[in-house]
C-alpha cells in the first residue's frame, strides 16, 4: 500500500527471530527507507525501535532480552509513556496503556526533501482503563530523514479535565555505559529517585556509574549524548529529562537481564512528576522531540 514512499508492513518474526517464544505470532513493524535514513516503527505502541541516518550508526538500542508479543511492553527504541508515568494507579499497567495497544497507521507521505512522514493514531470515544477514564484521540507524526521527529498531540474528548503526562522514553544504543556522557543539564534541578524524596543540582555533565533514576526540571531545549562514537543531538519542547541505567538491578528485569545494561542509556524528554499536565475538556496537549547525529 506504501511501498511508493519506502514504506512496508511486515512481521517482527521476520526481523526479530530471536526476540519470540514458540508460540508469538509476532507483531505488525512499519519499515521506512529513503536515501535519507531509516527506521523501523512497531504499531503496537506507535514505537519507534530502530532508527539510522544515512552513513551514521544505529541510534536506538533493542534489548536481547525483549519478547515482542501483542500486549506486552517492548523494551527498546522510544516506547510512549502515555497517558501516566510510572505505576498506573490500583496497579494499572506501568507508563500507561498506549504502548501495549495496536495503533492505526493513518497517513504515509513521501516529502519534496527525501524525508518520509508517517502519522499513527490511537483512539476511543470511551474509556479504555478505568485508571484514566476519558475518551481521546493520540496521534504521533514521525518524521524519518536525516533526523529523526517525533510530535504529539493527546486530545481529551471527555467532558471533564484529564490528568495527562507523558514521556518519549529513549534508549539510546551506547558501545560503553562507562564511556558515556550527557550534557545540557548542567545548573538543572533534579529529583533524584534513588535516594528519594532528596532534590538536588546537577554538576557538570552526567556519567553513569551506579544504578541511576532522575527526573530533571525545566531543562533546556537541548541535550547532547556523547559516545565514543559519535553524538547524539537531543532536542524537545518539553519540560523535562529523565536519565535513566538500571545498572546491577537489571537482573530483576527478565526483558533487560544481566548485564545488559552497559549497552544503553535512557535520555527521556518528557512532562512528567512536577511538570505533569492537566488537559481540560475538549482540548490537546502537544510536544516534540528530534534526534540528530
Amino acid at each position: 500500500m506504501f511501498e511508493s514512499a519506502g514504506v512496508n508492513i511486515i512481521n517482527s518474526t521476520e526481523l526479530y527471530p530471536e526476540l519470540h517464544k514458540v508460540s508469538d505470532h509476532g507483531l505488525a513493524l512499519v519499515v521506512v527507507k529513503n536515501r535519507l535514513g531509516r527506521a523501523v516503527i512497531a504499531l503496537q505502541g506507535a514505537q519507534v525501535m530502530e532508527f539510522q541516518a544515512a552513513g551514521e550508526r544505529e541510534t536506538l538500542w533493542v534489548s536481547p532480552k525483549c519478547v515482542l508479543e501483542a500486549g506486552r511492553p517492548i523494551r527498546a527504541g522510544i516506547p510512549l509513556c502515555l497517558p501516566w508515568f510510572g505505576p498506573g494507579r490500583d496497579g494499572a499497567i506501568q507508563h500507561g496503556f498506549a504502548r501495549v495497544m495496536e495503533w492505526k497507521l493513518a497517513a504515509v507521505e513521501a516529502q519534496a526533501d527525501g524525508a518520509t512522514r508517517l502519522v499513527l493514531e490511537l483512539a476511543s470515544e470511551t474509556p479504555v482503563s478505568p485508571a484514566w477514564p476519558h475518551g481521546f484521540s493520540f496521534r504521533l507524526t514521525v518524521v524519518v530523514g536525516k533526523s529523526l521527529r517525533l510530535g504529539m498531540r493527546a486530545e481529551n474528548r471527555s467532558a471533564a479535565e484529564a490528568p495527562f503526562a507523558f514521556a518519549f522514553h529513549t534508549y539510546f544504543a551506547v558501545p560503553q555505559i562507562a564511556d558515556a556522557r550527557v550534557s545540557g543539564l548542567d545548573g538543572t534541578t533534579f529529583i533524584d529517585k534513588i535516594e528519594a524524596p532528596e532534590r538536588k543540582v546537577q554538576q557538570g555533565e552526567i556519567a553513569i556509574t551506579s544504578l541511576t533514576d532522575r527526573i530533571y526540571l525545566d531543562v533546556p531545549a537541548v541535550q547532547t549524548l556523547k559516545t565514543a562514537s559519535g553524538n547524539v543531538r537531543i532536542e524537545s519542547d518539553t519540560k523535562c529529562a529523565v536519565v535513566w541505567n538500571a545498572w546491577s538491578n537489571d537482573k530483576n528485569m527478565a526483558d533487560l537481564g544481566d548485564g545488559n545494561h552497559v549497552g544503553y542509556i535512557c535520555v527521556e524528554r518528557c512532562d512528567v512528576a512536577d511538570r505533569a499536565v492537566t488537559i481540560p475538556a475538549g482540548r490537546a496537549y502537544e510536544c516534540w522531540m528530534t534526534l540528530e547525529n
